[in-house]
């Protein structure tokens, strides 16, 4: 009696084995089948709750006969670009996104500064001399101790002639009494007093110099 129960026992265990080891392998047999629809399937044999993302989509093509759960749930993830991960017992089935690679930045560069470039030099052109008839215009003054360039200043006021005194020229104190006399005149003396020199320039004027 007691070897009939041990057998029946055994068998039990025997059987309940076998469907432990029945249950953990799946068969696959996809032509161009979508996805979903096998997923659906191999989480039906395996008896394991799931959750498929609802952007899922792809065509199989894929054989398996009695291959264990975990292998064909991965088999199938990888053909079909998809990824899982298990909560609280549950797998959670979704679209395999590739992380975008940062591209590296360019080296920065500093740009070499520019070279200065100077503006050309632009010469003042000629605008003529004057005619000679001009140290003819009368003048009339009644300086005392009057510096060089202010006496200039007052000739070429009331002549209208431009008369300049050059920067090297000391300022010479002048005594200049002029009554009703020609810009020639006026001149000659005081570059005689001064030991100066003027003439006519390029530039419609008159220079007293050294």
């Amino acid at each position: 009696m007691k070897k009939i129960i041990l057998l029946i026992t055994l068998a039990f265990a025997l059987t309940a084995s076998f469907a432990q080891d029945t249950k953990s392998t799946v068969s696959i047999n996809a032509k161009g089948d979508d996805v979903r629809s096998v997923i659906h399937d191999l989480f039906k044999q395996s008896g394991k709750n799931y959750v498929l993302n609802p952007g899922v989509r792809f065509v199989l093509y894929l054989s398996l006969e009695n291959v264990p759960f975990e292998e064909a749930l991965n088999l199938v993830c990888k053909n079909a670009s998809l990824k899982f991960e298990i909560k609280d017992g549950i797998y959670m089935v979704s679209q395999y996104v590739k992380p975008v690679e940062p591209k590296p930045e360019p080296p920065k560069t500093t740009p070499e500064p520019k070279p200065k470039v100077e503006p050309p030099k632009v010469e003042p052109k000629p605008r003529g001399t004057l005619p000679t008839s001009v140290l003819s215009k009368k003048v009339t003054t009644r300086l005392q101790k009057k510096e060089i360039r202010e006496v200039m200043g007052i000739l070429a006021k009331q002549t209208g002639v431009s008369i300049t005194v050059s920067d090297d020229v000391p300022a010479f104190r002048l005594d200049a009494f002029l009554i009703n006399t020609s810009l020639k005149y006026a001149l000659d003396e005081i570059t005689k007093a001064t030991k100066l020199k003027y003439r006519f320039t390029n530039d419609l004027s008159i220079a007293v110099e050294k």
